[in-house]
């Protein structure tokens, strides 16, 4: 009897001690698998695209011609490896209580199926809006050139320049608006993981200066979705295109209709058109 209240004792004194080693287990294993899988998508697919880039590949899918100076994709290059791997990492790891304390636990059970699309498709409409809005906010004449015109340094994007942004366009428009999501549902973590990585590739496809038709790319499926060839043009002659993810809003607002008349003008140029949706879009317009 003696031996087994010491026992408890025991236990009790050391519970503190192994809740708070789970805890710190469960927040490791958060940031880690976080990072590797952002890190996989980011890296791979600019791997693919470096590739494209240097050997001039699948021309017929390209939105436009040439490429960045040396210096500016080495600076963005540079750019990405300090955030990825220095500002990325620690951040995950400090901002997992947030995420816990809002009932975010890796040990609950897997979402059902129509869960898990529901609640992807919520986190992108989540996304899309904040991103839409911020980054319009953000080409205001008063602040424009102070935080996105850095982003703007690149008139004919690269994959590479997909993150290549002010700390403070980083912050609302990019991490922000992907994490609101997740944190209102308070989704599994498997549902953050995946919808993160779609939104990734998704923004490097756009910045990537390819729009390749399916299967090579999934969003070349949907309309609604955001494109190279639309957000090409918001580079090139910034303004208009401001959705991330879908156009929605850019058709609700009426802030694509500079790049649809720019279609509509270039129709009678098919050479100029890489993707057939696009040459019917313009003509049906």
């Amino acid at each position: 009897m003696v031996f087994l209240v010491l026992l408890c004792k025991s236990l009790i004194e050391r519970l503190p001690d192994l809740v708070q080693g789970y805890v710190e287990a469960e927040r490791l294993a958060f940031a880690v698998v976080s990072v590797i899988s952002l890190e996989m998508t980011f890296w791979s697919w600019n791997g693919v695209l470096f590739v494209m880039y240097k050997y001039d590949l699948f021309r017929a899918y390209a939105v436009h011609d040439g490429l960045p100076s040396e210096e500016m994709i080495f600076e963005a290059f540079l750019d990405a490896v300090i955030g990825h791997f220095f500002v990325r990492p620690p951040l995950l790891y400090l901002a997992f209580p947030l995420f816990q304390s809002d009932g975010w636990m890796s040990g609950e059970a897997l979402p059902s199926l129509p869960t898990f699309l529901a609640q992807v498709f919520f986190c992108l409409c989540v996304d899309d809006t904040i991103f839409y809005w911020s980054h319009r906010g953000l080409h205001h004449p008063s602040i424009y050139k102070y935080i996105h015109k850095k982003h703007h340094l690149f008139k004919k994007p690269i994959s590479i320049a997909t993150e290549y942004a002010h700390p403070i366009e980083d912050f609302i428009s990019n991490t922000l608006s992907t994490v609101m999501g997740p944190l209102l549902l308070r989704s599994h973590s498997v549902v953050f993981w995946y919808y993160t990585c779609m939104k990734l590739a998704q923004s490097i496809e756009a910045h990537s200066g390819y729009n390749p038709p399916f299967p090579i790319s999934i969003f070349s499926l949907l309309d609604v979705c955001d494109c190279a060839p639309a957000h090409d043009f918001h580079h090139s002659h910034n303004t208009g295109n401001f959705g991330g993810f879908f156009i929605f809003w850019d058709w609700a607002c009426g802030t694509d209709g500079r790049y649809n008349n720019f279609l509509e003008k270039k129709a009678s140029d098919p050479a100029y058109f890489n993707v057939t949706r696009h040459i019917k879009k313009a003509k049906e317009a």
